[in-house]
């Protein structure tokens, strides 16, 4: 029985995570698992994710990886990642909902201490036959497999995707609240002048 599974693999020297990119690409075409998308990720010092080579259900090296994979960069590069300590900067605002984030952090945890600053990884989406094909691959490149199934990464997904809109609700009430009390600080400083421009045309 197939499982479908999203790895994320870190080894010591960055040029083996694009072997085994390499070697991924070889047992899929060999029929040995499937390699839905994959990416070598780079977190860069100041907590910036880039992705130097990735590709999609088809093969392509070089194109845009989405599905599973490319959401998941998305978040893990963006602020609840940082919120999570995946990156090196400040949440703006500090606005995020901590209890949906706090319910993400099992699996995205996981996968977010996977690409630490300074270091690069490799990210996939795999359907696997055989989980020994992939561990096979990564311990002779000394490397460490993070497994999770897509079900458990997508549920967390939905909940970092929560999470954000609660942000977004919780950063556009502060905005309007802000809003609210300068047009009445503004107001009281009108309503003074004119009480006071009255008293000297009296």
């Amino acid at each position: 029985m197939a499982d479908t599974n999203v790895i994320a693999v870190t080894f010591p020297e960055e040029s083996k995570a694009y072997q085994a990119l390499s070697e991924l690409r070889q047992a899929s075409d060999a029929g040995r698992l499937d390699l839905v998308s994959a990416a070598v990720v780079r977190r860069a010092p100041d907590g910036h994710l880039s992705v130097p080579e990735q590709e999609d259900a088809t093969g392509a090296a070089g194109t845009t990886t989405g599905g599973l994979v490319g959401m998941l960069i998305g978040v893990l590069g963006g602020p609840l990642g940082m919120l999570m300590g995946w990156g090196a900067g400040a949440l703006v605002g500090g606005l995020l909902d901590i209890d949906r984030a706090e319910r993400s952090a099992d699996v995205l945890t996981e996968f977010g201490q996977a690409v630490p600053p300074g270091q690069t990884a490799l990210l996939a989406q795999v359907t696997e036959y055989a989980t020994e094909v992939v561990d096979g691959q990564v311990s002779a490149l000394d490397g460490t497999v993070y497994r999770r199934p897509v079900t458990e990464v997508v549920a967390e997904l939905e909940a970092a995707s929560a999470a954000a809109e609660a942000a977004q609700a919780e950063a556009q009430r502060v905005v309007r609240e802000q809003k609210r009390s300068e047009r009445k600080e503004k107001l009281d400083e009108r309503l003074a002048s004119l009480k006071t421009r009255l008293r000297i045309g009296d």
